[in-house]
C-alpha cells in the first residue's frame, strides 16, 4: 500500500509523522519553558500534556491508532498555538532545535485527517461486510426453521 491514491492509506506519511512525534515532544516541553510563549499558550501546552496522560480522551487509547491519533493532533494544536505567539525569527530557531518545520506540523495534521478518513471509509465497509454475512446466515437459519415447521410441525423432542 502506498500514498498513490485520494482513498489510500497515507503510509509514507504516517511513519513520517510517527518518526517525528519525539521531536513534536522535545518542541512542546521547549515552547513551555520558552519566555516568549505567552501564558496563555503554555496553559494550552500544559492541558495538551494533561489531555495525553489523562484516561478520558475522545477516542478511547484502547482502540488501535485511532486512540493515539487524537492525541497526537492535540498536541500538534498546542505546538501551533504556542508558535504563534512568537516572532518569526524566535518561531524559527525553536523549530530548527528540534529539526521540524511548521511545513511539517501542517502536513501531520493533514495526515491525521486522512488517517481518520480512511479508518472511516474502511469501517463502513467492514460493517457492510459483516453485515451481509449476518444477513445470509439469518436467511439459511430462517429457511432450516421454516422446513422443518414445513414438514408437520415443530422439531422438538417429545
Amino acid at each position: 500500500m502506498n500514498d498513490t491514491g485520494p482513498k489510500a492509506f497515507p503510509r509514507d506519511r504516517f511513519v513520517a509523522m510517527l518518526r517525528r512525534m519525539p521531536r513534536y515532544g522535545r518542541l512542546a516541553w521547549n515552547l513551555s519553558r520558552h519566555p516568549k510563549v505567552s501564558g496563555r499558550r503554555r496553559a494550552a501546552l500544559a492541558a495538551a500534556a494533561a489531555y495525553l496522560v489523562s484516561p478520558i480522551d475522545l477516542v478511547p487509547g484502547f482502540i488501535p491508532v485511532a486512540g493515539q491519533l487524537d492525541d497526537a493532533a492535540v498536541i500538534l494544536i498546542a505546538i501551533g498555538l504556542a508558535l504563534r505567539s512568537m516572532q518569526p525569527p524566535e518561531r524559527a530557531a525553536a523549530l530548527a532545535e528540534v529539526g521540524v518545520s511548521t511545513d511539517d506540523i501542517d502536513d501531520d495534521l493533514q495526515t491525521i485527517r486522512e488517517t481518520y478518513a480512511w479508518m472511516g471509509r474502511n469501517g463502513i465497509k467492514v460493517a457492510v461486510r459483516t453485515t451481509q454475512v449476518l444477513a445470509r446466515g439469518a436467511q439459511r437459519t430462517l429457511r432450516g426453521i421454516g422446513s422443518r415447521l414445513g414438514r408437520g410441525g415443530d422439531s422438538q423432542p417429545g
